[in-house]
């Protein structure tokens, strides 16, 4: 069974962590200065009226005194670029800004509110990795090192697919340089790491995160996903399981928290799962009766398998259904039952030979020669059960009929 259910898809455990977005960082005003080169009088006036405009929420007519003054003059200064950009922003142009953001910090690569506006501008504008290389200049110039920023700036980086280049800073995070992780640190990481493949070091942090809050079942989840993932299905369970009492099981989860439980031997565990998902849906499906049968055959009690299948066949009959009836009577010694089941099954599905094989061996139990006979001459017919049909024809020649 275990060897089998390796080769399952597990997704129906999905990770679902929240990626960070910057909703901390804010475009800094037109006063945020720097200590970069001087304005000129003339410079100082420009930029004092723009900043009249500003305050007034004339975004217009600021654009318009420094657009002019700009074009008129090609080694503009930094904060008129800045202020512009700035203006632009407000009006929502955002492609717009981002020129005359890069613009600033082409003219002094030092100015801190012009990356950190222009990294804002590049996360609005979707450019995630590009706001990422901005915010992350932001950090490294300022001298009080902040760790938000350097915390959006991996998030950019994450938002772009670029997870490689968020894991330095991420690790660098919660290293306890800064205090305690927050759990948003470790979340991010931990992000990084599953969708890098770094299973061991995503569970040092999974395990972390249930520490700080063992009441989350996303991280449960997640450590459930991390132990299937390297074939630990006991572990994988317990995990699961915790997850389970923490939020409400979807369908498929509750079908999968059975398997599993089938997987590690635990039968009786597995049909409580099953029994869940029948009873709490209208609409059923034979899969999942066949699972309940097989659980119940497997902790070896067949009367409850023969009841669930009993309520399949009368809802949807099908061949798998009736071949597993067909065991499940075979078990209890019904052979006369069990004969016409396998019939019943056969008839549904004419390419299975295994059918008309159970049915001879279902006749050689009741002493029935004839029908022996009949049922493993069908059988002979397939591929599959030719050699053995032939076999089981000798011993019956051999046989006398009652």
């Amino acid at each position: 069974m275990i060897s089998r259910f390796k080769q399952k898809n597990f997704r129906f455990i999905s990770i679902i962590l929240l990626v960070p977005v910057l909703i901390f960082i804010f475009y800094l005003p037109v006063h945020a200065g720097s200590k970069g080169p001087k304005l000129s009088r003339t410079e100082r006036n420009i930029l004092g009226s723009a900043q009249k405009a500003i305050a007034k929420k004339d975004y217009a007519g600021a654009k318009k005194v420094l657009k002019d003054f700009i074009k008129k003059h090609q080694n503009s200064h930094y904060l008129l670029e800045f202020t512009l950009g700035y203006s632009l922003t407000m009006a929502g142009k955002y492609k717009e800004a981002l020129i005359h953001y890069q613009a600033s910090v082409d003219l002094y690569s030092d100015h801190v509110a012009a990356w950190q506006n222009m990294g804002k501008v590049c996360f609005d504008l979707k450019l995630y990795e590009r706001a990422g290389d901005c915010l992350l200049k932001v950090y490294e110039l300022n001298e009080k090192k902040d760790p938000s920023i350097l915390y959006h700036a991996s998030a950019s980086y994450i938002m772009a697919k670029k997870e490689k280049k968020a894991l330095p800073y991420l690790e660098q995070l919660i290293s306890e340089e800064f205090g305690v992780p927050k759990t948003r640190w470790l979340e991010a990481l931990l992000n990084v790491y599953l969708n890098l493949g770094l299973k061991e070091r995503a569970f040092k942090v999974v395990h972390r995160l249930i520490k700080k809050d063992e009441n989350n079942p996303s991280y449960w989840k997640i450590l459930a996903h991390l132990h299937l993932q390297q074939n630990d299905y006991k572990k994988g369970v317990e995990a699961f399981t915790i997850y389970s009492y923490l939020n409400p099981l979807k369908r498929e989860e509750t079908v999968l928290l059975g398997d599993l439980n089938q997987a590690i031997g635990i039968p009786v565990k597995a049909a409580q799962y099953f029994e869940q998902v029948l009873n709490l849906e209208e609409k059923t499906y034979s899969l999942d009766y066949e699972k309940l049968a097989s659980a119940y055959l497997a902790a070896h009690k067949p009367q409850k398998a023969g009841d669930a299948l009993a309520r399949a066949l009368k809802k949807k009959p099908s061949f798998r259904l009736w071949f597993m009836m067909g065991q499940v009577l075979y078990e209890e010694e019904k052979y006369e039952d069990a004969y016409h089941a396998f019939k019943k099954s056969a008839s549904l599905n004419k390419e299975n030979g295994q059918c008309w094989f159970m049915m001879g061996y279902c006749a050689l139990q009741m002493d029935k020669k004839e029908r022996a006979k009949a049922a493993f001459q069908k059988a002979a017919h397939f591929p599959q059960q030719r050699k053995m049909a032939r076999k089981m024809l000798k011993h019956v020649a051999l046989w006398k009929e009652n």
